[in-house]
């Protein structure tokens, strides 16, 4: 007997959910329901239509699927910002039924130039976790810089090798960005215009984005509060969150991290570990679902309305 292949399988069920998308399955399927918490969405970059294959490209989302998530967030979810997250955590206000955060990780100039736009055309709030060095050096991203002279294997390497040996490595491959360049990190001044926004909330991301739990505890705090020093400098306003470079517990950070963050003046951290948010769970080890380029608005739906609910809210 001959079986049809994954692929096959693949295609019919991309099929389905399509004519399911079309037919307003998932839009009725979710105005009918609530989450189990809070689906927090991590985003790194939008990938320029002039620059196809950036390093890393499956973290970076096409424009229009980006512009028809936000329209999918708008009309059938409720986007709330970290502020709102905060008064739920204090129990100061309710969260609504659907309740979605948007945010990004790093810094990237993409965010500001396709990101921003849709954001303030369907009124989503966002937060934006800025990894400070690279924009103040105006450099490239050390993992991308390294994935365009190797590949993505050697980033995840380098991040398993101690601080100090990382870093050297860092340092040996620093390679300068241009304004002209569509991908690469933000300036200065494109992180003030991206601050200066009503919708965005600029948080930490450390100075030059290390595997934290590879580091001395001194060598995390440098990381961690200068960031924040750097950035409150940079932007001239408070910056409160913080999110974890790659995000694993245990593997990438540790508690004795998220103890620095604490002690560095930061209110809440993320992770990328894959769970909804309760209202009740730990402010510093909070987990998102981090949303590849093949997460079209339709595989969205799906999963707001499906696959995720299979994950327990994070309490």
């Amino acid at each position: 007997m001959i079986f049809p292949s994954r692929t096959v399988f693949g295609g019919v069920r991309r099929v389905v959910k399509h004519t399911l998308f079309s037919v307003g399955y998932y839009h009725q399927r979710l105005a009918q329901s609530e989450f189990p918490g809070i689906a927090i969405l991590c985003y790194h970059g939008i990938r320029s239509r002039t620059d196809p294959r950036a390093p890393f490209n499956d973290l970076h989302v096409d424009p229009d699927v980006f512009d028809a998530h936000c329209r999918l967030i708008s009309t059938a979810c409720n986007p709330i910002s970290l502020d709102d997250f905060r008064a739920a955590l204090d129990g100061r206000r309710a969260l609504p039924p659907r309740p979605v955060i948007v945010s990004f990780d790093d810094g990237y100039r993409s965010v500001l130039e396709y990101g921003l736009p849709s954001l303030e055309q369907y009124g989503i709030p966002a937060a934006v976790f800025v990894c400070i060095e690279p924009v103040l050096r105006s450099q490239h991203f050390w993992f991308d810089t390294l994935c365009r002279r190797e590949d993505e294997q050697a980033v995840v390497q380098a991040a398993t090798v101690p601080y100090q040996v990382w870093r050297r490595r860092r340092e040996s491959i620093a390679a300068a960005c241009y304004e002209h360049e569509k991908h690469r990190p933000m300036t200065i001044g494109e992180l003030r215009q991206l601050a200066n926004s009503p919708l965005v909330e600029i948080g930490g991301h450390t100075m030059s984005h290390p595997a934290l739990a590879r580091a001395s505890l001194d060598e995390q705090r440098c990381e961690i509060a200068g960031c924040r020093t750097a950035l409150e400098d940079a932007i001239g306003k408070r910056v409160n969150a913080f999110a974890y470079p790659f995000g694993q517990n245990g593997v990438h950070y540790s508690v004795e991290t998220i103890q620095v963050v604490r002690d560095s003046g930061f209110d809440m951290a993320f992770s990328t570990e894959p769970s909804f948010v309760s209202s009740h769970g730990d402010r510093f080890d909070t987990p998102r679902f981090v949303i590849l380029d093949a997460v079209t608005e339709v595989e969205l739906a799906h999963r707001l309305t499906h696959s995720w609910r299979t994950t327990q809210a994070c309490v």
